[in-house]
């Protein structure tokens, strides 16, 4: 079996590296990118949200603290090696409301950890030869920054698109600089202002700034955009409150004439009953137009079915998770499993406000009448990424929820979606280029306080998760700039896959490197051998250990792995052929999306990890030319 699986590794991997080298050396007439045509819709472009209010819209709440819009400065008044951008104020707390509208400058926060991050992803870029070419097959690449000295973290997402067009929210802490110059003077118009917003972590895309919950009633016209809805009534816990008329547009076909979502019938979707929460902004005229969508039933704390013990669990991952897809369109399932709980009361109720969970992303193929190409032997590769959930209570509903970012690891393509951290609206929700109506989708959120728990040790702090953050922040920074070639080339046997997994194998290490230079966290495990703590990082050992095997195919460590990676699958194709296939062996078991995705929560649930899957197939309006196809996994 083991040489069966090598065989088929070894011939995908030879006609994936044949496709890739025959796309970057046979020329061909310039392609238009599936972003191009997108913006050509006023909708799309941000001019189109006047930003002109302090106050959000009655029945909505904002996003975030901290929302706006990244504008890359010219070259010409940057200073040498400072990650600065410009940042139009779209949302800001009260005390800090005169700034919306405003534009003032975003740069990092100035300690020593914040520096060392920015200065290892600060890189000089020059677009080369395969960059220029993957630029004329109609892939989104960032034009502005090609011959740009010292492009930082923050350049790199503003000049990420060939437009201004990149909406993010910033994690708080938000430190507010030069504020008392603000005072001195009065604001008029919509002008750089002298006032610098400072940050420790980077900026989350997010599409439209304010949310609110409705159910959709009906089309106002047969042939338009504009929609009848109800607003959630928290009193009465019903959809009785005020009715509004918003616009939910139609996405802008792709050049393949596929719609990345559609409004088709969405007024008839079975999901209206619970609800809908609607991310966007309002127009010139005061109209609500929604730039995403998120149905209400996926993230709510009600699975549909609950599974306990480890073979019922083991059997929804190897056999039912993606049964029947095709079948399944349309449609929503949560799952939860749990292998330790008595009974189902036990296993939802272990799931509280403020708990963190690792998320595991893959998505699956199109198929239908407009069904987008697949590998040979039918192989639908997939994609996949990590992120984090955090369980929420709901403004509107008082429920907890889910609330969900993604870290993407995430190549240059025709869409423009852009390798960083993404909420859930952005990268799934979003009506332009998210895959909520386009594409079936598996999201596991993984519980296990091992590693989703921080550990102190006398004022020592550990965290699991935010190292784990930390790599992959480093690998999606990587991957907008190309390290310097302006793109990251990929192909279906690599990138995602490897260097999402990559960012986790050297996340392990360095909580082991951490704890070995520490002879404070070494003595305070010794004192309490019986402590809690101490017996929840034995367990953190004992899963760092079966990853590191899990992450090690067959037993040999990737030599760019050990190095921390300095090669990115996804960035530093590998010239020598042989070398190349010899790669593509020894790291089949990430080959595939859905491989690695299942062996990861097989794993995580053997060691008593809860698992939460979020199933979407294709949701939304609906579009008979497409059918929702499972990603391959070999001798499922």
């Amino acid at each position: 079996m083991k040489l069966l699986i090598l065989a088929i590794a070894f011939l995908l991997g030879l006609w994936f590296i044949w496709k890739t080298k025959r796309q970057l050396t046979s020329p061909k007439q310039p392609q238009v990118s599936n972003y191009s045509l997108a913006i050509q819709d006023r909708m799309n472009q941000p001019d189109f949200y006047p930003i002109d209010c302090p106050n959000f819209p009655t029945n909505y709440q904002p996003i975030a603290p901290w929302m706006g819009r990244l504008i890359l400065p010219p070259s010409a008044i940057k200073t040498f090696n400072e990650d600065a951008v410009k940042f139009e104020v779209y949302f800001a707390p009260m005390a800090y409301r005169d700034l919306i509208g405003k534009i003032v400058d975003l740069t990092w926060i100035d300690r020593p950890n914040v520096r060392d991050f920015v200065r290892s992803l600060t890189r000089d870029i020059r677009f080369n030869r395969e960059t220029q070419i993957s630029q004329n097959m109609g892939y989104v690449l960032p034009d502005r920054l090609n011959d740009r000295h010292q492009v930082g973290p923050l350049e790199s997402l503003a000049g990420a698109r060939t437009l201004d067009d990149i909406t993010v929210m910033l994690e708080l802490p938000v430190e507010v600089e030069d504020r008392a110059r603000l005072l001195d003077r009065e604001l008029v118009g919509n002008h750089q202002i002298n006032v610098t917003l400072t940050l420790d972590r980077p900026p989350v895309q997010i599409s439209g700034y304010f949310v609110g919950l409705v159910s959709i009633i009906n089309r106002v016209d047969p042939t338009g955009h504009l929609f009848e809805v109800r607003h959630y009534n928290r009193i009465s816990q019903q959809f009785d409150g005020d009715l509004e008329t918003i616009c939910i547009p139609q996405a802008i076909a792709d050049r393949n004439g596929l719609f990345r979502s559609t409004i088709n019938k969405i007024e008839e979707s079975p999901f209206n009953a619970s609800g809908w929460y609607i991310y966007g902004a309002r127009d010139a005229q005061g109209t609500f137009t929604v730039r995403a969508i998120e149905p209400r039933n996926l993230t709510n704390l009600i699975p549909d079915k609950i599974h306990l013990g480890v073979p019922a669990g083991l059997n929804y991952i190897d056999r039912l998770n993606w049964q029947n897809t095709a079948a399944q369109k349309g449609t929503i399932k949560t799952v939860l499993l749990d292998p330790l709980a008595n009974n189902a009361s036990e296993a939802t109720a272990d799931w509280k406000e403020g708990d963190k969970a690792l998320l595991v992303h893959v998505y699956g193929g199109i198929g239908g009448n407009k069904a987008e190409a697949t590998a040979p032997f039918g192989i639908v590769t997939g994609h996949f990424a990590y992120g984090i959930a955090t369980v929420i209570r709901d403004p509107f509903t008082d429920q907890l929820r889910f609330d969900i970012d993604y870290w993407q690891v995430y190549a240059h393509n025709p869409d423009g979606i852009i390798s960083g951290t993404a909420t859930w609206a952005n990268y799934m929700g979003d009506l332009q280029r998210g895959w909520l109506g386009s594409r079936p989708v598996s999201d596991v959120l993984i519980k296990l306080d091992c590693v989703t728990k921080d550990y102190y040790f006398d004022g020592i702090c550990i965290s699991p998760l935010t190292q784990l953050q930390t790599e992959l922040e480093t690998m999606m920074a990587r991957y907008r700039n190309g390290d310097g070639d302006g793109a990251a080339l990929v192909t279906p046997v690599t990138s995602c896959v490897q260097d999402s997994n990559q960012a986790l194998y050297i996340a392990i290490q360095r909580i082991e490197q951490q704890v070995a230079c520490h002879p404070q966290i070494l003595d305070w495990l010794r004192s309490h051998p019986t402590h809690p703590q101490t017996l929840r990082f034995q367990r953190l050992q004992a899963l760092g250990t079966a990853l590191e095997k899990l992450l090690v195919p067959l037993g040999i460590v990737r030599p760019d792995w050990e190095r921390n990676a300095r090669q990115l699958a996804g960035i530093t194709p590998e010239p020598n052929i042989f070398r190349a296939l010899y790669k593509t062996v020894t790291s089949w078991r990430t080959m595939l999306p859905r491989f690695a995705y299942d062996e990861i929560a097989r794993l995580f649930l053997k060691h008593g990890a809860k698992l939460w899957f979020l199933r979407t197939n294709q949701v939304g309006g609906f579009d008979a030319d497409i059918v929702p196809k499972a990603p391959t996994r070999l001798f499922s």
